[in-house]
């Protein structure tokens, strides 16, 4: 239902306040409401007229399927409310602060979903209760989020003239919603194509596994996204792509820093971290190692897919995304019907490291930056070290967790003591302020 209007009305705020136009920055904000309003009302449609066919696979008892279609029904609210709250909430962040987006979408939201769903339950609504209560709940966040959205507008964008602004916006818009559709990180997209080639669910769980523990190393990047998106519309708008390209290898310095150790360990260590899981998926560790080759291209070339969204080529990702699903499926049906699970994660990683390798490109012919800075080796040779400590630690005779564990302890110990003997320059000084203000500022002055 969001129909890519969140990123959207993101990148026009913040493209308009750099350049000081109240009227481009309140109208990106309407137009953004509206359209993710429209789209999630032809959700809706779908939703209440197909309610009965989309229920067909979840069971095959007709009683069954007539109540999932009447819970599809009720629930359908909850889409356009999520919609909106969510494009607030990305309106907000467009004035350089996160503070009123986490209130809104982690504390208010979720604070409202508890006490009204014990309160329905208590009444004895139990299933139908529940689902209201989603969408009451978003709803609350609706309210709350145009509360903080309304209280950072400017006087100037208050009392602004609209502006036509609808057609740029949606050519902006419907290829950010292509691109975030057919992302291949995002879908799980190995799993789906895994079942459709195998007829055992060994692999598939095998596959889930190592896709799972894939996700530490991922959190710092997909936490940054969010504060970096606005700040590369407002460098761009304002022409300084200088630097736009310093924060740009700086903030890939930081996501490196924060990843790397991560897939450096499931590379060694698999086994010690499949156990977490269950100790009888240990044939799940190869495909752990595979994979996480594959997400050091996703992490350690940075948030580079926002930098050619946010800089108005949306597009450009959108045919990357089309790209990778078709490489995926395509590779998929030549490799995992005879490699099953191994080849799967080979498919994955190759994927992964040749879209993000090609954005790399992109970014430096479209924008004329790039992600790698000097300071990108700090965590590069810190890693590097912190394998090879590793590594010579397990000449240690004897096996089993409790040899492993303190290699672990060790090389973590060398790879954080490695980064104090480096040291920080000036511009990482200032990302790391930067983005702990951004984060906890209130409200953009």
């Amino acid at each position: 239902g969001l129909g890519g209007f969140n990123f959207a009305s993101m990148h026009f705020i913040s493209s308009a306040r750099a350049v000081k136009d109240p009227s481009g920055a309140r109208s990106a904000g309407r137009v953004g409401l509206w359209g993710a309003t429209v789209t999630s009302v032809i959700v809706v449609v779908v939703l209440i007229t197909c309610a009965g066919f989309l229920s067909t696979p979840f069971s095959a008892d007709p009683s069954e399927r007539a109540e999932i279609a009447y819970l599809l029904r009720v629930g359908a609210a909850y889409v356009p409310l999520f919609a909106l709250m969510q494009v607030l909430r990305y309106c907000t962040q467009a004035y350089k602060t996160m503070v009123p987006s986490v209130i809104v979408g982690n504390i208010i939201q979720p604070a409202a979903r508890f006490l009204i769903g014990v309160g329905v339950l208590l009444a004895g609504f139990a299933v139908t209760g529940a689902v209201v209560t989603l969408s009451l709940s978003m709803g609350i966040g609706v309210l709350a989020a145009a509360y903080y959205y309304r209280r950072m507008l400017s006087a100037e964008e208050r009392a602004a003239d609209r502006r036509a602004i609808a057609r740029p916006l949606i050519r902006f818009a419907l290829p950010q919603l292509g691109a975030s559709l057919f992302n291949v990180q995002a879908l799980g997209l190995g799993i789906v194509v895994l079942k459709l080639f195998t007829e055992s669910n060994i692999p598939v769980g095998l596959f889930a596994i190592a896709l799972a523990l894939q996700g530490p190393g991922g959190v710092f990047l997909s936490g940054i996204v969010n504060i970096w998106a606005p700040v590369v519309s407002d460098l761009y708008a304002r022409g300084e792509i200088e630097r736009l390209e310093s924060l740009y290898q700086t903030i890939t310095r930081w996501v490196a820093t924060f990843s790397f150790p991560v897939f450096g360990l499931l590379m060694l260590y698999p086994d010690v971290f499949v156990r977490i899981f269950n100790s009888r998926a240990l044939d799940a560790a190869p495909l752990v190692v595979i994979l996480a080759i594959g997400n050091v291209f996703y992490t350690g070339t940075g948030p580079t897919g926002y930098v050619i969204s946010m800089t108005g080529r949306p597009g450009v990702n959108f045919i990357n995304s089309i790209v990778a699903v078709g490489l995926y499926v395509g590779l998929a049906f030549l490799i995992v019907p005879r490699y099953g699970a191994i080849g799967m994660a080979v498919v994955d990683a190759s994927v992964t490291a040749s879209i993000n390798s090609v954005r790399v490109i992109e970014a430096k012919l479209l924008v004329g930056v790039q992600p790698f800075g000097r300071s990108f080796l700090k965590p590069v040779g810190a890693t590097l070290l912190a394998m090879g400590i590793s590594l010579a630690w397990r000449l240690v005779p004897g096996e089993g967790v409790l040899l492993e564990l303190p290699g672990i302890v060790l090389a973590a110990a060398v790879y954080l003591v490695t980064l104090r003997v480096m040291g920080l320059d000036a511009e990482e000084r200032y990302v790391w302020e930067r983005i702990k203000g951004r984060a906890l500022r209130r409200k953009a002055r």
